[in-house]
């Protein structure tokens, strides 16, 4: 993304002209590097957004509210304290360098008018938000040490100063750009060249530079030292006079925000009105990618912590289990020994007798303790075969239930990998909290909002599919009795609503919604899917495990999984 100098200039032209003489209404800093201030203007409300993370650094004016944390970190108090219900007088780039300029008219609590500064520098890893009145920093979102090894620093009270001068050329001064340009031959990369003596240019701006300057001419290649002064012409008045044309290109692997249709940049194009809509859309596309990553891998790794601690009792309960595997053998020898109790003499280390369990009565041999009694032998047999009898009785339903936890927590993998926005996490959320994987939260005096259904109409019935266990819950059981359900047989599906409002439903509808159910299963690569159906009056809970129901009256159809 060529957020250069001359992408900054053209964009701070822009918040001049939207936002000169705006008010501060109120200021927040919703992120460690973020800061909103909201705005009004013209009777209209907006949040100039200033971010200085490294990879969503920006100046951005959205007619979004961003959400305000509870406690104000200190520089959002510093801001409040200078700024609150100042105006802004005028919003500028700093010449050649990558910062906006914001100019504040601010009163102090005498009622004096003074002017305060905010310099939002956007250079990537290295950008910053500072406050500054007559020259010296107030405070900033990075301030350095007073034993930085940096030679600028940034911290309260000292002098701001800008980042160290590179030894680039300004496009603005015309004979020295004129002799640099001289010093380009044949053999040269006209936009690396222009690149690495130039202040305020991307790679990418100087490729479109070249290449609209050759497309101008129509020239496929040219010697840049027969023609100067026809190219200086060209580079200073695209620089400082493009056409805006704000849009956003996307590829499959990125997506850019450009002031205007970078002719050398591929990609699908989206147009704005603005500047802010771009930078906005733009960053929003990649937060949400960026929160949705964030918020998967969380739950991922919750889910995958609490799978290996299931899977551990698992095995533990196996071998449990293989431990008592002898349990019958050690009630048929306690049995043997007591019914031939009148052979043994006592002190016999082995004993050997017939099976009268098995049809040819084969010699089963018996180990015994020549120190006990005939009789203490056979209880120590049948203490052995009640303990493993007791063992084993508390031990499969536990292999049951953690089997069947497994297997729902295989559901939520599922749901977790098919979830599409951030908003389906909260029901996701909600499973694991009822796991007991995540921390009740102190409930909100804001009413949580119900994430959306996957929604369908065909032929005018509304068709609504669940996307996760408790969608599943709330869809099911909010529908009315004589709505029509459907769940693919012997396989885990989404729930499947139709909406009938009492109408008789088409077979054609019918067969529209038992494809999409069949498409939401695990049974989605399929040729043919059985889906049952019936109405919901028939469905009902089973057990306390979120999703799991069962149902009567049902008919099956098979099908064809499709997504439509």
């Amino acid at each position: 993304m060529p957020q250069d100098a001359f992408t900054i200039y053209h964009t701070a032209k822009e918040l001049n002209r939207s936002i000169s003489g705006a008010r501060v209404d109120r200021i927040n800093q919703p992120e460690k590097d973020t800061v909103a201030i909201s705005i009004r203007v013209r009777d209209k409300n907006y949040c100039l957004i200033l971010c200085s993370k490294a990879e969503f650094t920006r100046v951005e004016l959205s007619s979004s509210a961003q959400k305000a944390p509870l406690a104000a970190p200190s520089f959002c108090m510093l801001l409040r304290k200078h700024l609150a219900h100042a105006q802004i007088k005028s919003v500028e780039a700093v010449k050649d360098e990558r910062i906006i300029l914001i100019k504040f008219y601010a009163k102090d609590e005498f009622g004096d008018v003074y002017e305060k500064y905010l310099y939002c520098e956007i250079m990537g890893k290295y950008s910053n938000i500072t406050l500054c009145e007559n020259g010296r920093i107030l405070g900033a979102v990075k301030t350095t040490s007073l034993d930085s090894e940096y030679s600028r620093k940034i911290f309260a009270g000292v002098e701001y100063t800008l980042p160290e001068e590179q030894e680039n050329i300004s496009v603005s001064d015309v004979e020295t750009a004129k002799k640099v340009l001289q010093g380009c031959d044949r053999s040269d990369d006209l936009p690396e060249y222009l690149f690495e003596r130039f202040f305020g240019l991307s790679v990418q701006t100087a490729k479109e530079i070249v290449y609209r300057y050759g497309l101008s001419r129509g020239l496929k290649d040219f010697v840049i030292n027969d023609k100067i002064d026809d190219f200086y012409s060209f580079f200073y008045d695209f620089y400082y006079n493009v056409q805006i044309a704000p849009c956003v290109k996307t590829t499959e692997k990125k997506s850019d925000f450009f002031i205007t249709d970078y002719l050398t940049e591929p990609g699908i194009i989206t147009h704005f009105d603005s500047i802010g809509e771009a930078i906005g859309f733009c960053y929003g596309q990649k937060i949400a990618k960026k929160e949705f990553s964030a918020k998967k891998r969380k739950l991922e790794d919750l889910l995958l912590s609490y799978r290996k601690k299931q899977e551990k009792k698992l095995q533990i309960a196996e071998e449990k289990l293989l431990s008592c595997a002898d349990a019958d053998l050690n009630r048929l020898f306690g049995e043997l020994i007591i019914s031939n109790i009148y052979r043994l003499k006592g002190g016999e280390k082995q004993a050997e007798f017939n099976d009268y369990t098995k049809e040819d009565y084969p010699l089963v041999s018996i180990k015994l303790d020549e120190k006990l009694s005939p009789k203490e032998n056979a209880e120590r047999y049948f203490k052995r075969y009640a303990k493993q009898k007791k063992t084993i009785s508390a031990v499969v339903p536990q292999k049951k239930e953690l089997l069947s936890l497994l297997a729902y927590l295989d559901e939520i993998e599922k749901e977790i990998n098919e979830t599409e926005t951030v908003e389906d996490f909260t029901d996701i959320e909600e499973e694991l909290r009822r796991l007991g994987l995540i921390k009740e939260e102190k409930k909100s005096k804001e009413k949580q909002k119900s994430t959306k259904y996957r929604v369908y109409n065909y032929k005018g019935f509304d068709i609504l599919v669940g996307k996760n266990n408790v969608q599943n819950d709330r869809l099911t059981f909010s529908a009315e009795r004589y709505d029509v359900w459907l769940h693919t047989k012997d396989f885990h599906s989404s729930h499947v609503i139709v909406k009938t409002e009492n109408r008789p439903l088409p077979d054609d509808v019918l067969l529209f919604a038992a494809e999409i159910c069949a498409y939401y299963s695990d049974a989605r690569n399929a040729d043919k899917v059985p889906v049952d159906y019936t109405l919901k009056k028939f469905v009902k809970k089973s057990g306390s495990q979120i999703g799991l129901v069962y149902y009567t009256d049902q008919k099956t159809l098979f099908v064809k999984p499709d997504k439509h």
